[in-house]
């Protein structure tokens, strides 16, 4: 969730992840970490901003026991905090960035914190998280890309100043793309910065006529960033990294990919009604045809859909929606577009989800 600059928006329009070989990870004492062959789905719960309302769920698609509530309250003795923004899965624990309450947390996978590291006033509070080659990244609203070694995250090593506000962030060969947002809340950026990852140092901003940026996919050797319109809208565009070139691609506010594939989400308010509802659609990109069978959903056309993520290992879709004022729905389709589920979560705004495997 943004700050005050888009909390009206919470309420209106409101993935990827990055895998990559398993190494050891010594949690600081020279211990591999456990691997279980149990398929997990952790599910973050951002909550309010200021509402200390953050929640982590945990859901099982193949086990007996389907669905644990408030898991890291459960296996910490407290709560997340102020507003969790982002989580990943990498080398076998999890990785937990919560903006509100200023800190990052290395997990395991029962939920377990092992490790947290609290941002300094220097380095900005932290929103997104990517991973690779045993360091992770995360987007800070210090105008920061602040890195951390995965054998122990206390401490981190060193940052790289990039745009306004940066927003998410993902991994393309070995570069980092980072979508800039606003300054101030009233100065929109029209840069998205790639970070060179073999010198940890900015390679270049790429300017364009477009600003405001919030999300971004790899698919194959192509990316996609989210941004805002000047209507508040979000609409989705196409990046050539090399020939630092953006353009339109398509009207999609949530982005996921598989199998090198984008997947595509387009909510959008209909305020010609009182109260005013939301128009959905699913695609893939470059088709108008639905990728989810709603035959036994309909309700899904209509929803403000706040969650949208893709098992990488199943092809397996995660829809959550939100009213930010009560608990979420996750809905699951399986790799066809089949309904196989859906379930209330322990919070409200689920925003990400990951798979154990």
């Amino acid at each position: 969730m943004k700050k005050v600059k888009f909390l009206a928006l919470s309420a209106l329009l409101l993935s990827t992840f990055t895998f990559q070989s398993c190494k050891d990870d010594d949690d600081n004492n020279n211990v591999a970490p456990e691997i279980t062959s149990e398929k997990k789905v952790f599910i973050l719960n951002e909550g309010s901003w200021q509402g200390n309302n953050s929640t982590m769920d945990l859901y099982y698609p193949n086990g007996e026991n389907t669905y644990q509530s408030n898991v890291y309250a459960s296996v910490n003795g407290e709560g997340i905090g102020d507003t969790g923004q982002d989580i990943i899965y990498y080398e076998n624990r999890i990785y937990l960035s919560v903006w509100g309450s200023n800190y990052i947390a290395k997990l395991d996978d029962s939920g377990k914190v092992l490790e947290k590291h609290t941002f300094t006033a220097e380095e900005g509070q932290p929103r997104y998280l990517a991973a690779k080659d045993g360091f992770v990244y995360v987007s800070t609203y210090g105008d920061k890309i602040v890195k951390f070694d995965t054998t122990s995250i206390a401490a981190s090593k060193g940052f790289v100043e990039v745009g306004y506000c940066p927003e998410d962030i993902a991994i393309k060969d070995n570069y980092l793309i980072v979508c800039n947002s606003v300054k101030d809340y009233t100065i929109p950026d029209n840069r998205i910065s790639v970070v060179d990852l073999s010198t940890f140092t900015l390679k270049k901003h790429i300017e364009s006529e477009y600003n405001n940026f919030l999300t971004v996919a790899v698919a194959g050797n192509n990316v996609y960033v989210t941004h805002y319109t000047p209507e508040y809208l979000i609409e989705t565009l196409s990046v050539d990294i090399e020939a630092g070139t953006v353009k339109t691609a398509t009207a999609a506010s949530k982005l996921a990919t598989y199998d090198d594939k984008l997947f595509c989400i387009n909510t959008v308010a209909d305020y010609s009604t009182n109260p005013y509802t939301y128009v959905t659609n699913y695609f893939k990109f470059g088709t108008t045809d639905s990728f989810l069978d709603l035959t036994e959903t309909p309700e899904l056309a209509t929803a403000n859909v706040y969650m949208f993520d893709i098992n990488p290992y199943t092809g397996d879709f995660y829809i959550g929606t939100s009213d930010s004022k009560t608990n979420g729905t996750v809905y699951r389709f399986d790799k066809s577009g089949k309904f196989v589920t859906k379930f209330e979560t322990s919070g409200i705004n689920p925003n990400h989800a990951v798979f154990t495997r």
